[in-house]
Parts: structure tokens; C-alpha cells; sequence
């Protein structure tokens, strides 16, 4: 966390009409709405669509999906295709989770995610073992969120590449 960052946690911390209980339910609903993503998110991209507001986007690297929820479902949808037809396995882990309270109705927070993927494009991925030694990439995640109707979603989700294994391993690949 940067210097400025901390500041401004203990800003908000301090000019909050939030009180710890509350502070603490609220962290607790959002940190909850990142692990669910993730759940979601390794079944079919789609299913996370109901979780923005409906004015909310969704950012994976350079792809902007929003705003809300309608126009994220089929391109989420259409990016899953090889995960639902059984011929990829795909893992993602969230990890450092941590959600600043702004007040009763708005939060930030900030998490990593570890992501593993292996194809098996012949079609048979019964029993098999994912043989794959390190993850194929690492993302911090930017979040902010917002309390509709006292359902906590997310406004924004931004997803910035920290390291990509597949693109290192395409550059080291040698050329005919």
C-alpha cells in the first residue's frame, strides 16, 4: 500500500459516520461478493454479470464490459465456451483482500488472484491430471462498490495484469 493510499484509509476511517459494526458487516459483504466472483467467475464468466450495478463495468486488462449487467452476459458468455464444453480447466484464487469503507453505501477494495489454465483440446479430460507447474498469470484487482436496495455490488471492477506467463512463454517460443 502506498503512503497515499494509507492516508486516505485513515482519512476516511476517521471521517466516517460508519461505526465499527458496521464498518466491519460491510468489509465482511464485500470481501464475501469478491470470493463469490471467483466461484462464479470458474464456472461461466457469465454468471458474475448479476453481481454490478446497473450502471456498473467490468474491466479485464484492456476489454471494458458495461454498463450493467445486460451487456456484460452474452461477451462473458462467449469467453467461457471452452471451459463449459469440458476441455479447459481453468482455477483462479483471490488472495489480500482489502475493502475500505467509504460509508454505509459505498466501499473500495483491492485484491490479487493466482490463475492456472490447462486445455485439454483432444476432448478427454477425465481423470486426467492439469499439468501445469506455475500459474499462467497473477492480477491485482480494483473494486468499488456500491449498497442498491441493501444488496452490495459491484460499481467498478478493474483487473490489471501484474504477470502472464502465457505471453512470456509466446515471446521465449522460437521462429521458423
Amino acid at each position: 500500500m502506498t503512503i497515499d493510499r494509507a492516508l486516505e484509509y485513515r482519512r476516511h476511517r476517521e471521517e466516517s459516520d460508519v461505526d465499527l459494526q458496521q464498518r466491519h458487516a460491510i468489509e465482511h459483504e464485500c470481501e464475501r461478493l469478491i470470493q463469490r466472483f471467483y466461484y462464479l467467475f470458474n464456472e461461466d464468466l457469465a454468471l458474475v454479470a448479476d453481481m454490478f450495478t446497473d450502471d456498473g463495468y467490468l474491466y479485464l486488462g484492456t476489454w471494458k464490459l458495461g454498463p450493467g449487467p445486460e451487456p456484460m452476459r452474452e461477451p462473458l458468455h462467449a469467453g467461457s465456451k471452452h471451459m463449459m464444453a469440458g476441455v479447459e480447466v481453468v482455477l483462479n484464487t483471490v488472495s489480500n483482500v482489502l475493502v475500505d469503507v467509504i460509508n454505509d453505501t459505498t466501499a473500495t477494495g483491492r485484491s490479487r488472484d493466482t490463475f492456472w489454465e490447462h486445455g485439454y483440446y483432444d476432448g478427454d479430460l477425465q481423470g486426467r491430471p492439469a499439468p501445469v507447474s506455475s500459474p499462467i498469470g497473477i492480477n491485482q484487482w480494483e473494486d468499488e462498490f456500491r449498497c442498491v436496495d441493501g444488496e452490495w455490488k459491484f460499481q467498478t471492477r478493474r483487473m490489471i495484469p501484474v504477470f502472464n506467463n502465457k505471453a512470456w512463454k509466446l515471446q521465449r517460443v522460437p521462429r521458423t
